[in-house]
């Protein structure tokens, strides 16, 4: 079994960390493919034939192309086709985040174990310095298992996820999926609902429909931070998207019957009304928030309208295949 690592490239800024965390892995990727969406193309000219750089890792063996520059998750979708499923395992590795160097033979020993979808490994989150400062918050019963590898059932982890709006299992950058999961990334939807805005959740739930999650309780990389990212803005439209994509995703959950009915509408009885309260004042979010209260209270009238907003809100109803690359 052999890894491709797929990087959706925009900021130039970490490439030289980004390339020594590749090079010091003890189990090396096969693959690594570079899609570049920067302005200036930045990646193209930094490892082209002959650069410095490219001559520094010779030992990696890299691919970089012009990213499609229509959106972020398009670029995550154009490096799936480029891919093409020509190894049997694939890794998304954010340009501004680092995996430590066993990671991708942790994550290759999980996946022998039998046979999961999906492996997940903890991570820390560090400064933009990479100076690592804290956990994620990971429940205890995980936390404190003796084993270090262990396989999640996919009821707990919709209970424990979308069933009370927390994501304790990280990014896709400190997950690895089976090949056969690429074109379930490329569509983010469950039981038909988007969850654009938490493509990365989706995609563990997702996976763990299929078979047990894989989980090592191991901190095999990091999670930067810094001013420029999404989660600084708490009124920018993607942490607007992923407040509605928990909505989204307890609604699947329950449809799926991965979430009791009950449980539920507990959580859309807690989520619903911190919406409306924290972006009922925002123009682009009148209408969602105007049925916040009908679903917290548990109308079926509600939840349809809900869904037709979404549709069009996420972006779902506009999504279309990309191009093929050259």
């Amino acid at each position: 079994m052999q890894f491709t690592t797929l990087i959706p490239a925009y900021k130039p800024k970490y490439l030289v960390e980004l390339l020594a965390s590749l090079r010091h892995q003890t189990v090396k990727p096969a693959r690594i493919i570079i899609s570049d969406d920067s302005p200036d193309q930045a990646f193209v000219a930094a490892l082209a034939a002959g650069t410095p750089l490219r001559q520094a890792v010779p030992d990696l063996n890299i691919e970089v192309v012009p990213g499609p520059r229509t959106g972020a998750y398009d670029n995550f979708r154009a490096l799936l086709r480029r891919f093409g499923g020509q190894t049997e395992l694939f890794h998304f590795l954010l340009d501004d985040d680092i995996a430590y160097p066993a990671f991708y033979e942790r994550h290759l020993a999980a996946h022998q174990q039998g046979r999961p979808q999906c492996v997940i490994s903890r991570r820390w989150t560090a400064l933009e310095s990479g100076q690592p400062v804290r956990d994620l918050p990971v429940p205890a019963a995980v936390a404190t298992h003796p084993q270090r590898m262990l396989a999640l059932d996919v009821k707990l982890l919709f209970a424990h996820t979308a069933g009370v709006s927390a994501n304790w299992l990280g990014e896709l950058s400190n997950a690895s999926f089976h090949a056969d999961m690429a074109p379930l990334l490329d569509d983010p939807q469950l039981d038909g609902i988007s969850f654009a805005g938490l493509e990365d959740l989706g995609a563990f739930l997702n996976a763990a429909l299929r078979a047990p999650l894989g989980y090592i309780n191991e901190h095999l990389g990091y999670f930067r931070t810094s001013a420029s990212q999404n989660s600084a803005d708490p009124m920018g439209r993607p942490m607007k998207l992923a407040h509605l994509a928990y909505v989204a995703l307890t609604m699947a959950g329950r449809r799926l019957g991965q979430l009791e009915p009950a449980a539920a509408q507990a959580n859309l009885a807690r989520l619903c009304p911190l919406i409306a309260e924290r972006y009922g004042a925002q123009a682009d979010m009148a209408e969602l928030c105007a049925v916040m209260p009908g679903l917290a209270a548990g109308s079926a009238e509600a939840e349809a309208q809900f869904l037709a907003l979404w549709h069009v809100y996420s972006g779902a109803a506009a999504r279309r295949p990309l191009p093929l690359q050259p």
